[in-house]
């Protein structure tokens, strides 16, 4: 191999392995949005959300554009979330809620 396929051949390498990890984020994310009864796919709920990868093999995921409604439920939802980590931490402090 030549030095100029073999840097091709790294940064296809590194590009994949970013969008592997970008992928694997936005499955986990498709997974966790439908627990919250929110569909990826729906134009009405979450139209658009993939793995991407720049060509320095930075992973990121590109959530779309969200309708508002949606946004609200995930707001909502991760407020609760955060509201009763925070009472249970106060419990394991012994401090009543």
């Amino acid at each position: 191999m030549t030095p100029e396929s073999t840097a091709t051949a790294q940064a296809a390498a590194t590009l994949l392995a970013g969008k592997r990890k970008a992928d694997d984020a936005a499955f986990m994310l498709e997974r966790a949005l439908a627990e919250l009864g929110i569909r990826v796919g729906d134009p009405d709920s979450w139209p658009q959300l993939t793995g991407r990868a720049s060509l320095s093999g930075e992973p990121a995921v590109f959530l779309g554009t969200v309708p508002l409604p949606t946004i609200r439920k995930l707001i909502d939802t991760l407020v609760h979330a955060r509201s009763e980590q925070h009472k249970r931490d106060q419990r394991a402090l012994g401090h009543d809620c």
